[in-house]
């Protein structure tokens, strides 16, 4: 079943990029393949454990399905967080020392009427 299975999920997932280098984009790849293999393997693993399955074939689809969905979900957690860093990254300094003060000020008023109404 790992030779239908094996070529089928290096299809789906071969063109997923995280990064535009292609020494990095591997890294990456490589981790996220990983981790996946891990959840793959952990929760077929707990299924032969637990008598739900049995049979090299039921493991066998069951963990590349498995394997394709936490590839998938880890791979767009991944984005998100790339995608949150160069938003943040993109703002200039400037704006984060407006933002920092505005929130001093905030604080610093929630204070002081908190003060004023307890009688100081």
């Amino acid at each position: 079943m790992k030779e239908i299975l094996k070529p089928i999920f290096e299809w789906l997932t071969g063109n997923y990029n995280l990064f535009d280098n292609v020494l990095y984009n591997y890294l990456a790849m490589a981790i996220v393949g990983l981790l996946a293999f891990v959840v793959a393997w952990i929760i077929v693993g707990s299924l032969y454990k637990n008598y739900l399955i049995s049979g090299r074939r039921a493991g066998s689809i069951i963990h590349w399905v498995v394997r394709f969905i936490a590839f998938v979900v880890i791979f767009s957690l991944i984005s998100v967080i790339i995608w949150l860093v160069k938003f943040i990254l993109s703002i200039p300094t400037w704006v984060w020392w407006a933002l920092l003060g505005a929130f001093v000020l905030v604080i610093i008023g929630i204070l002081v009427r908190h003060l004023l109404k307890k009688g100081w």
